[in-house]
């Protein structure tokens, strides 16, 4: 696929007019793209009815690459797990079209805006490749390699904390998640020194369960289907620090990714076991399927320690989210009054949709009932389900420090085809991290 810009257009190439109503839009803007992406494989002209607002092309060109993306088939015969990250491109494929916009102005400002757009989507399509990988191709140790793979190339550094090392440090949440797996846990840590020394960094935590059985709180198979896919939000992180880094954004960051898989053997957790977790908090196991929230846990504490006085998460956390919002919508979840106007901000020039939900006391009660550990990993009989995982995780927290989680379950995967993108992972929430990060307000 080729994206290019032209002063004039030709009389012999299919064209197609972006009509002047959706330009106000960005949803409505971005999935015109998305639509032309998907059904006009073979490339076409882009016409504006107005003159096109330079902002505008980054995002136009982006879509029309979550448009075209599809998984390669072919592509996944021949590979090998060690291989991954040598073959992403190969794996995401976006046919051979060729798209032309047609602008009067032609300049080095709407070249840049074309090649950072085509960035974005090509990143996007990496994490949705990830997603879509069979749980066979990708155990905890081929994402920590692509990470190590990716930081090479980007020139930032990668640290790989394996079992031995989490166990030292006593991470006890993602210990306790991996337990019953010969796939060892992992917590793959990137640093980029954007900002200032003594700058404090941001950090992204991913959840990275590779695959979630649900442990001995076994999932139904309509339950069990597309857990492959609970490692979506590692991945995300993963492409937006890339994307982050190849911009040169000027922030000191950090990606945490907190990588295990969830099933069962005569090793794994148990319904009533207490564990330690690396805050030094005690968590009573209720819910072995409520997993996510235990390896998060762990990751978030870990960004904290390095420095990190904001963390936005990423995690496919709870079906709660989903029922409550769809597949629309990710559940929003923020500690600061500023920060959430910041995110909105973002959100808002990306065209993702996001719902705040409620932070309170009474779901941080719910959880504090078990007589052997300072809490428990889920509140039985009880509702709310998203805002109590969240408030598990804001226990996490240490005075001052600014979070924002984003539950995604519902938009985290396309489950059947839709006239703008192809069914699988979606790469949701990355275009509005970068937005949120890039932004001047953001810390």
């Amino acid at each position: 696929m080729k994206v290019l810009i032209r002063p004039c257009a030709d009389t012999n190439r299919k064209t197609v007019s972006c009509p002047r109503n959706i330009m106000g839009n960005m949803s409505d803007y971005t999935a015109f793209f998305r639509k032309l992406g998907k059904n006009e494989r073979e490339g076409c002209q882009i016409l504006f009815e107005d003159s096109q607002p330079q902002e505008q092309l980054q995002p136009a060109v982006s879509a029309l690459y979550d448009g075209a993306y599809r998984f390669s088939k072919d592509a996944l015969r021949a590979l090998e797990s060690s291989q991954i990250y040598r073959q992403r491109d190969a794996l995401s494929d976006y046919g051979e079209g060729e798209f032309i916009f047609i602008l009067p102005d032609c300049g080095q400002a709407q070249q840049d805006a074309v090649r950072q757009g085509a960035m974005q989507g090509i990143c996007r399509g990496h994490a949705r490749t990830l997603g879509n990988l069979p749980n066979n191709y990708l155990h905890t140790e081929d994402l920590a390699a692509y990470a190590v793979s990716l930081s090479g190339e980007l020139g930032i550094s990668c640290q790989v904390l394996r079992e031995r090392e989490l166990q030292e440090m006593g991470c006890g949440g993602i210990l306790a998640v991996s337990r019953g797996n010969p796939s060892q846990a992992a917590m793959a840590v990137l640093r980029y020194q954007g900002g200032g020394e003594g700058d404090a960094p941001l950090a992204l935590v991913g959840k990275g369960l590779m695959f979630d059985s649900g442990g001995y709180h076994l999932k139904s198979i309509d339950g069990m289907k597309g857990m492959k896919y609970d490692m979506c939000g590692a991945a995300g992180v993963l492409e937006a620090m890339e994307l982050l880094v190849r911009r040169g954004v000027r922030k000191n960051l950090i990606a945490v990714l907190a990588l295990a898989e969830n099933v069962i053997s005569p090793e794994a957790v148990k319904m009533g076991d207490v564990i330690t977790t690396l805050a030094g908090k005690t968590v009573e196991i209720y819910n072995t399927d409520a997993e996510g929230r235990l390896a998060l846990a762990d990751g978030i504490t870990w960004a904290q320690k390095q420095g990190a006085h904001l963390v936005i998460d990423l995690a496919t956390l709870t079906c709660s989210a989903q029922a409550a919002l769809g597949d629309s919508f990710t559940g929003l979840f923020v500690n600061d009054g500023e920060t959430c106007k910041q995110w909105e901000d973002a959100a808002g020039k990306t065209g993702e949709k996001f719902w705040r939900l409620p932070l309170d006391p009474s779901y941080h009660r719910q959880l504090e009932w078990s007589i052997c550990a300072d809490f428990a990993n889920y509140a039985p009989g009880k509702g709310g389900g998203a805002s109590v995982a969240a408030c598990f995780l804001e226990k996490f927290l240490e005075e001052g420090t600014k979070w924002i989680h984003l539950d995604m379950v519902g938009p985290s995967v396309i489950r059947s085809e839709t006239d703008e993108m192809a069914e699988g992972a979606s790469g949701v929430c990355i275009h509005t991290i970068l937005a949120f990060i890039e932004a001047s307000g953001a810390p």
